[in-house]
């Protein structure tokens, strides 16, 4: 079953290009917008795949590597000879990538301690992991008193974004790297509280910040325009750092998110939520404002969807509005419209925003629907 995971998890990355863009092209490859960022970076994009050489930084991996440069993992070990079972290599190993994009490579800086830094606020400024920049300076206790210099192996577009001084509600410098189901989360941010909605699990709702943008945008569109007066419940994003979260295969990189389906008011807590019991024009109103942010996917089982588009008609909703956001009526396995069909997602929505300009390693994944005695995501 792992196995055949891997290959359809592969196939859909193949049919990525198909799956909301009219390009042959991935769209995550040209996702990095340095003029976004506030840096002066250039990312380069060849007309054909280009061999390069890549030296390996301290606490850099292959998953990483594969990601910068826009290609597959098991690309990147097969040209190198890597087999699963190879974690990590040492500093200064050279490594042959046939790369599809070429970001700037990680650079070193010595950083100077200053009054009142922690491990974690000096990565931030850097747009490292904490825990990475501890690693760079082993034997890290003691270190941290002020004039002291440390090094830390930084991202010098995820750097400039951060010290660029951005006064945007949601902190810059949270970056999602890998796919999805298979990636990490650097300084993950928390979804701010605000009106309309609650959050289900605090330790588990944190994000990217292109993420978290995205998502307060598309609920102030929501808010203008329901008049749900009951509070949405986020049930989860991913933890502060991301990886493996609970059941869920994915939820990894700070950019998925479970919402609960509302309950009509007038249906009791204590009562199953059955598609009888929701309140399926707040949910066309919230479908429709994810439509307009960042929103790669929200999946949502496909006889629901009849609901909501019944609904939003109902509500005298144009035909050509609700067209490109419901993937119903056009059957389950149709790739057309935000909401598109996954056995499981029948009490709550899941949400896929993009990949953020400034996130150099962030890899778009779109599932394709799989047999239901395979499994399905979460």
């Amino acid at each position: 079953m792992t196995a055949l995971l891997g290959i359809i998890g592969g196939f859909s990355l193949a049919l990525l290009a198909q799956l909301g863009s009219a390009s042959t092209e991935r769209p995550w490859l040209r996702s990095i917008e340095p003029s976004r960022c506030g840096s002066d970076e250039l990312v380069e994009y060849p007309e054909r795949p280009r061999w390069i050489r890549h030296a390996i930084v301290p606490r850099e991996t292959i998953a990483q590597i594969a990601a910068r440069y826009g290609v597959s993992e098991l690309d990147l070990r097969a040209h190198n000879g890597l087999s699963a079972k190879t974690k990590g290599l040492r500093k200064g190993t050279r490594l042959r990538v046939k790369a599809r994009r070429m970001p700037a490579p990680r650079r070193h800086i010595e950083y100077v301690v200053q009054e009142g830094d922690s491990w974690s606020s000096i990565a931030r400024q850097h747009g490292a992991d904490g825990r990475d920049v501890q690693a760079y300076n082993w034997p890290w206790q003691g270190k941290l008193r002020p004039g002291t210099k440390i090094s830390v192996w930084a991202d010098p577009l995820v750097t400039d974004w951060v010290g660029d001084g951005d006064e945007s509600p949601v902190r810059a410098g949270a970056i999602g790297s890998g796919p999805p189901d298979a990636g990490r989360l650097f300084n993950g941010v928390a979804i701010p509280e605000g009106d309309g909605y609650r959050l289900g699990f605090p330790d588990a709702s944190y994000g990217t910040t292109h993420a978290v943008a995205e998502l307060v945008r598309a609920l102030t569109l929501y808010r203008e325009r329901s008049s749900y007066p009951a509070d949405l419940e986020l049930r989860g994003m991913s933890r502060i750092h991301g990886g493996p979260f609970g059941d869920h295969r994915s939820h990894q990189t700070g950019r998925d998110l479970d919402i609960s389906l509302p309950r009509r008011m007038d249906v009791p807590a204590w009562l199953p939520l059955t598609p009888r019991r929701v309140d399926w024009l707040t949910v066309w109103h919230l479908v429709r404002a994810l439509f307009e942010v960042d929103a790669n996917v929200v999946y949502l089982d496909y006889a629901l969807q009849k609901h909501v588009r019944d609904a939003a008609l109902a509500a005298g909703v144009p035909q050509d509005e609700i067209r490109p956001v419901l993937q119903y009526p056009r059957g389950r396995a149709a790739q057309r419209g935000l909401a598109r069909h996954m056995a499981g997602h029948d009490r709550h929505l899941h949400v896929r925003f993009g990949c953020g300009p400034c996130e150099p390693e962030c890899v778009e994944r779109i599932e394709i629907p799989l047999p239901a005695a395979v499994g399905t995501p979460r």
